[in-house]
């Protein structure tokens, strides 16, 4: 078998947790269920969080709406669940049940966003959810596709608005993330795992309505087979410029998967999809490895600041650094990607962290009302190996904190093949 990225690498044990209920975990992972810092989000099992704060829902503005996928009864499906005070508790609203996630075909790889503004007879405000449905069955097997839902109450119901895309039986499709473009339209980025060039390319496509799907075209590629370009993420500046972060994976000899950046003026056009863009590495040379998610924050540039989530965090040369399962990024001067990353104390902290599908993996991250924290949701086991793989949360400064991030144990080399 190819190698793979971390993701498809451990797509099978993936598919193990969606159909068993969260109670399987990759091979090869071990140690204790070590959570220093967090409080549970929910019980249940949970994976693929993503925050979102309502800024154009009237009323409702200002309340923390997290997603979650999770699985009971045979079925994927998700969960919504609110905070109305800034992150510090929530509570369940709401439930997506897509029948393409019923009878163990299972539900993953979700996203959840608020529109901006009006797209067809979608209002500003207006809730869109999408994950892919049919990851459960054998990788030869499945038909995944990418499933869009939309609410009109702030995650309490939930209607069937379209398939994105409908994968042929075998590759996958992954990952979905969206924007509005400044022409108005909603474009959706995803993973694609089709195309018999590409391991993995990342590719996008948009609409004027979120029913009907066009201008299929690549984002990201690379030449070489195994290299795996996807998990996208995408944030607007004040400026107007959009901003994308998503990892690359088997394209470092060193590292497996290294996170990178690329910007648009449209949110369409992010450039040459063979240009894999700036790679991030803090000031300290610590290296951001896998599943970054991005948000935007206010902050001394008058273009605020970004804040980064990711799995790992390793040294530039090798190893694991440090701060490993224990920090986050931000950089104040999001204009100048290729400088200026630093890295911050997580809210939410995991000691032993050397990659799983459960681990700390696609974590979330949203600023506080004032701008001065960030909330932290990331994923790891509650009790032991094998058990489920919980939700958890926490809210910590963005400036001023320092914390002593002590080495991990049973250290592990994080290159591919090692």
């Amino acid at each position: 078998m190819l190698v793979r990225k971390l993701r498809a690498v451990l797509s099978v044990s993936l598919s193990v947790l969606l159909l068993a209920g969260f109670q399987s975990v990759a091979a090869g992972d071990a140690g204790p269920s070590d959570v220093d810092r967090g409080e549970l989000l929910r019980a249940g099992g949970s994976s693929y969080p993503r925050l979102v704060r309502l800024q154009n829902s009237g009323e409702a503005n200002g309340r923390v709406l997290v997603s979650m996928t999770t699985y009971a009864d045979r079925t994927g499906f998700a969960v919504v669940y609110e905070s109305d005070d800034d992150g510090a508790t929530f509570q369940p609203v709401g439930e997506i049940r897509d029948p393409e996630g019923a009878d163990e075909k299972g539900m993953c790889c979700s996203t959840l966003y608020e529109l901006p503004q009006q797209v067809g007879d979608m209002p500003a405000g207006t809730l869109l959810w999408a994950g892919t449905a049919g990851v459960g069955a054998d990788p030869e097997e499945r038909r995944s596709s990418i499933r869009l839902w939309r609410s009109d109450d702030h995650g309490r119901t939930w209607s069937f608005l379209s398939t994105i895309v409908q994968a042929p039986v075998g590759p996958g499709v992954w990952e979905p993330e969206f924007t509005v473009s400044k022409q108005g339209e909603l474009v959706v980025f995803y993973s694609d795992d089709g195309d018999p060039k590409h391991d993995q390319k990342m590719v996008q496509m948009r609409s004027a309505d979120g029913r009907n799907w066009t201008d299929l075209r690549e984002t990201i590629k690379n030449d070489k087979f195994t290299v795996r370009p996807g998990m996208a993420g995408v944030r607007q500046l004040p400026d107007g410029t959009y901003v994308m972060a998503y990892e690359v994976c088997n394209y470092d000899s060193v590292h497996i998967c290294t996170i990178w950046t690329r910007t648009s003026q449209d949110g369409w056009d992010f450039g040459d999809p063979y240009d894999l863009g700036t790679e991030v590495l803090s000031e300290t040379g610590g290296q951001p490895l896998g599943t970054p998610t991005i948000a935007w924050a206010p902050g001394p540039n008058p273009n605020g600041r970004l804040l980064l989530a990711y799995q790992m965090l390793a040294n530039d040369e090798g190893g694991w650094a440090p701060g490993n399962g224990r920090t986050l990024m931000v950089n104040d001067n999001p204009s100048d990607l290729a400088r200026g990353w630093r890295e911050i104390p997580s809210p939410v902290q995991i000691s032993y962290n050397q990659g799983s599908s459960c681990r700390n993996f696609s974590p979330t991250l949203l600023p506080t009302s004032d701008g001065e924290s960030v909330i932290h949701v990331t994923t790891d086991f509650e009790k032991y190996i094998g058990g489920p793989c919980e939700a958890f949360h926490a809210t910590g400064p963005i400036d001023g904190a320092t914390t002593a991030a002590p080495p991990q144990t049973h250290p592990i080399d994080p290159r591919p093949g090692r």
